[in-house]
């Protein structure tokens, strides 16, 4: 019981730097040679040592004609996530659900900073709308700002690829995922009809352990 407390307060905190931005003190151990098999449920690795989490990274191409925007990074894991959420919805119809994993690598990003947010749909067999455009319920979205306060671009079209995507569910409508996520489509600089770039890249969400066991659906 007080593992199951201990997680969904975890998730809580999640959305309260996604949505707010809220400063984390406490820096994030890196370490991306652990391998899955090593780790057991309680966050251990097999020689009983405690487990860190891995990084979030993403690389990133944008191009309109001669102008090429390359951004990449690895960021520590306390500064990016995907979080689970389901509930209903209240504008379909009274039965249907709103699955959707909100994505966000980068503290802030709300508020100028720089990252990458996207807003996956799910559907009723757990697996995310491959279809990138902005403001469609059956459809995903995607959101880049390679600078500080600087350009932001916004997908409006394009294709989205998933692998080795697990859930956590301290709750069975709340949770977390982690995934690789390949993508390519056409995007926006500052919602500008007339400023499209073609946009490419790999993002990678990493487990938080602290959620528990992440598994496949």
């Amino acid at each position: 019981m007080r593992h199951s407390i201990r997680r969904i307060l975890l998730f809580t905190i999640l959305i309260s730097i996604a949505l707010t931005g809220c400063d984390n003190k406490k820096e994030a151990s890196v370490n991306n040679t652990k391998e899955e098999s090593a780790i057991d449920e309680k966050g251990k690795t097999a020689d009983g040592k405690k487990m860190t989490n891995a990084n979030h990274s993403f690389e990133i191409t944008l191009v309109k004609e001669s102008e090429t925007i390359e951004y990449s990074d690895a960021v520590p894991n306390n500064q990016g996530g995907a979080i689970y959420n389901d509930q209903k919805s209240f504008t379909d119809g009274q039965e249907d659900r709103n699955r959707t994993i909100m994505m966000f690598i980068g503290k802030k990003y709300n508020r100028g900073k720089a990252g990458v947010f996207g807003i996956i749909r799910v559907n009723e067999n757990w697996s995310p709308f491959t279809i990138i455009k902005r403001g469609d319920k059956t459809a995903s979205t995607l959101y880049v700002r390679p600078k500080e306060n600087g350009d932001e671009f916004i997908g409006i079209s394009g294709t989205l690829n998933f692998s080795n995507l697990k859930f956590a569910l301290p709750v069975p409508i709340t949770g977390a995922a982690s995934f690789t996520l390949d993508f390519e489509g056409d995007f926006l600089r500052n919602g500008k009809k007339e400023d499209v770039f073609k946009g490419s890249g790999t993002i990678v969400i990493s487990p938080n352990r602290q959620m528990g066991t992440y598994e496949k659906k």
